[in-house]
């Protein structure tokens, strides 16, 4: 029993010891290669503000934000200025941002830097940047990480053409905004937004989207998460690939199309809204509060009809081995 706990140990050494000598040779070869910067923190360590950057709101019409791997939380300022603050663990000149002025345009792209912990770990919040932004004034305003969280935090900002946000594999939280457009897209994270009014656009690869207080035309696409949406008011086409969809109409103002793939999907709309209904679905079923009014096929997995005089818009409802659900409060 000795002799073997003994080869355990030996063996738990030589495993740390590859492993450690493997972390040192990609470090190496990366930067060999001219790719992202690699720094080591051996023993613990704290993210501190290492850099802050300000520009004023004369010189930022159109303000984009791109980072590579940290979490960006934004918050509203009374001030005109943009300030960019970044809680990094290294305090090296190349773990810092560049900024980029021109025509109106301000770039601010976040180091390519990783730190590698070796026999240590890390307290506190981590990495990450924090941005204040004018209420108003801004034309355009961009945020992209690749692996941390969007989050924009109390507060509400008002943008004249573009607000976007983009995330790779961290979740977006967006509120309290007003643009043209408004576009959120997470690839493999969530996207929860509230009390957006525009053109509104959400994305998600393999995550949830959530919304509420929605006004506008909608666009929403989850391709293998659920999509809930409650309170929303406008339009538009709401599409999950693998998940069920909740819509909950408070006005209706143009067409609305939801389609769900291997999912169930449902719709509360308001009881005096008249509108042309179809649905289709390949293995499921059709309820509604209006069956008097509809026509179905044979088979049962089509019904179309108008609902009250009709009123020019269409609501359409599609799934392909899910259930369809459309009541009027």
């Amino acid at each position: 029993m000795k002799n073997n706990k003994v080869i355990l140990l030996f063996a738990a050494v030589i495993i740390l010891c590859a492993a450690l000598i493997s972390v040192l040779s990609v470090v190496s070869a990366v930067k060999r290669g001219g790719g992202g910067m690699q720094f080591f923190s051996f023993g613990g360590g704290r993210a501190e503000l290492r850099n802050t950057i300000e520009v004023k709101a004369s010189q930022a019409d159109r303000l984009k934000l791109i980072y590579g791997s940290k979490n960006v939380k934004i918050y509203p300022s009374e001030d005109d200025r943009v300030i960019v603050k970044e809680y990094l663990y290294s305090n090296r000149p190349e773990a810092r941002a560049s900024v980029t002025y021109g025509d109106g345009e301000v770039l601010i792209e976040g180091a390519g830097v990783n730190t590698f912990v070796v026999f240590g770990f890390f307290w506190g919040e981590g990495e990450r940047i924090e941005v204040y932004v004018p209420e108003k004034g801004l034309e355009e305003f961009w945020v992209e990480t690749g692996s941390g969280n969007i989050t924009f935090q109390a507060g509400a900002v008002e943008v004249k053409k573009t607000i976007r946000a983009e995330a790779r594999s961290g979740n977006i939280k967006w509120q309290k905004s007003t643009a043209e457009e408004i576009f959120l897209q997470a690839g493999s994270g969530n996207v929860k937004a509230e009390a957006l009014k525009g053109n509104i656009s959400l994305r998600t690869g393999s995550g949830n989207i959530s919304g509420e207080n929605l006004e506008g035309a909608l666009q929403v696409q989850a391709g293998s998460g659920n999509i809930t949406l409650k309170e929303v008011s406008g339009s538009g086409n709401v599409e999950a690939g693998s998940g069920n969809v909740n819509v909950n109409a408070l006005e209706v103002t143009g067409d609305i199309a939801i389609r769900t793939n291997s999912g169930n999907n449902s719709l509360e709309i308001p009881g005096d809204l008249s509108f042309h209904f179809q649905a289709d679905t390949g293995s499921g079923n059709i309820h509604t509060d209006f069956e008097d009014q509809l026509s179905y096929n044979k088979k049962g997995n089509h019904g179309e009809g108008d609902v009250g005089d009709g009123g020019g818009l269409t609501i359409s409802m599609k799934a392909g081995s899910g259930n369809v659900r459309i009541r009027r409060r």
